[in-house]
């Protein structure tokens, strides 16, 4: 989710992308059918690729409007998609979240299970002395943001969004509490690098613990800050998102960790290097590229 320092694209772009990329399932190597059906005599694409194919469709200039499928429906399969149930919080008051029978919360279970499998695996090929380390995105990685994007018809206005942040009112994506526990069982450090700026760093570590996260130390969690620090060399009009992340995560190994696995729902959250395995989490309600 944008926070108040970064920017919401533009509605029509990222909902046609998103829609698409929740229907075919993009994490652990997945892609839209055609696009994979290109790739398939060499198997499947990268992330890299998968970023620059759905960059392209979002810059495409369609020439025949009659051809593209109508907002309103796609937001209506974004819905169908999520499913809805509905849930109580202080402030926010009731709102509807994803269902527990939904698409979205069937996907995500097999996704946390092979991921789950996978970090179970990768903790056998760790080497002595080595300090292996697992990354995650927050908003719609570990947090789900579909109350919210409801509320405001897939809109983004970030006074009204930090309400919620502030209240904590983001239910646990289905699976991922599981995934960060595993991950730590299996002896890697868990680090959390959010676009969030840092003022709301106090809601972003109650949201955490209050969906199963646990305590989430200040040293192990990154809010984008006004001004970047000296590590990040960013230019003078400020971090891209992934200038911001991939930074970070270069920070993270120059102080002796070896990154073996990246979460995130957008492509701009494993590109840039120091990623390990990049494990894309569906999200059909914007993109940030």
């Amino acid at each position: 989710m944008p926070s108040s320092s970064e920017a919401r694209p533009r509605r029509t772009g990222p909902i046609v992308i998103g829609a698409v990329i929740a229907a075919a399932g993009l994490a652990f190597g997945g892609l839209t059918a055609a696009y994979a059906a290109s790739h398939s005599a060499g198997g499947h694409p990268s992330v890299a690729q998968q970023a620059k194919h759905v960059q392209a469709e979002d810059n495409h200039v369609p020439k025949d409007g009659n051809a593209l499928l109508n907002v309103n429906v796609l937001e209506d399969q974004v819905e169908h998609y999520y499913g809805s149930a509905s849930r109580t919080y202080p402030v926010v008051g009731k709102v509807t979240v994803p269902a527990s029978n939904s698409p979205y919360a069937r996907q995500m279970r097999a996704i946390s299970t092979r991921a789950i499998a996978w970090l179970a695996a990768a903790k056998k090929h760790v080497k002595p002395g080595e300090k292996p380390a697992v990354v995650f995105d927050i908003d719609d990685t570990l947090v789900n943001t579909y109350d919210y994007t409801l509320s405001a018809q897939f809109g983004y206005d970030p006074t009204e969004n930090a309400v919620w942040v502030n209240n904590a009112a983001f239910p646990a994506v289905f699976g991922m509490p599981k995934v960060v526990a595993a991950a730590r069982h299996d002896g890697f450090s868990t680090f959390f690098i959010t676009g969030r700026p840092e003022a709301q760093r106090s809601a972003t570590v109650a949201n955490l613990k209050q969906d199963g996260y646990g305590t989430v130390s200040d040293s192990h969690l990154f809010l984008k800050p006004t001004t970047p620090p000296a590590y990040l060399n960013c230019p003078s009009t400020g971090c891209s998102t992934i200038q911001y992340k991939s930074g970070t995560r270069a920070h993270l190994a120059a102080g002796g960790y070896t990154i073996v696995a990246d979460f995130g729902d957008q492509f701009s959250d494993l590109l840039g290097g120091h990623a390990g395995h990049q494990v894309k989490l569906p999200n059909p309600m914007y993109y940030l590229p």
